[in-house]
């Protein structure tokens, strides 16, 4: 059985895919703004530089991410945080796909225990 920790964790994560297909489909994200402001701030006068800078820290935090789900869950837990950013793009769609997408993101928190290894995070 795993620690309420672990739990929440997985669920962290699988929040964090939700979230991130929700955002896409509204097309900004807090986090990126946020460090877009924190740039332009740095650096007033030259756009170029705070895209590029923006470019290599969403590539540096999604890789870590990435890696970080699939040292914890490997393959399949990638899928499940695939299939979570997926339920967060079509929840914001309305109509049916709202339906499916709330269906798939409980279905994913049902599953997910049993596909995390909690072993590797103590």
């Amino acid at each position: 059985m795993p620690k309420k920790s672990a739990i929440f964790v997985q669920e962290f994560i699988l929040g964090f895919g939700f979230l991130g297909g929700l955002f896409t489909w509204v097309g900004a994200g807090p986090e990126e703004e946020v460090i877009r402001a924190l740039l332009r701030v740095a650096f007033p006068n030259n756009e170029f530089v705070v895209s590029l800078l923006i470019l290599l820290i969403v590539i540096i935090t999604t890789t870590t991410g990435i890696l970080g789900v699939y040292g914890l869950a490997g393959k399949l837990g990638l899928t499940i945080v695939g299939l979570a950013w997926i339920s967060g793009f079509i929840i914001a769609i309305g109509g049916t796909a709202t339906v499916i997408g709330t269906f798939l993101i409980i279905g994913l928190v049902l599953v997910g225990p049993a596909v995390f290894d909690y072993s590797k995070s103590s």
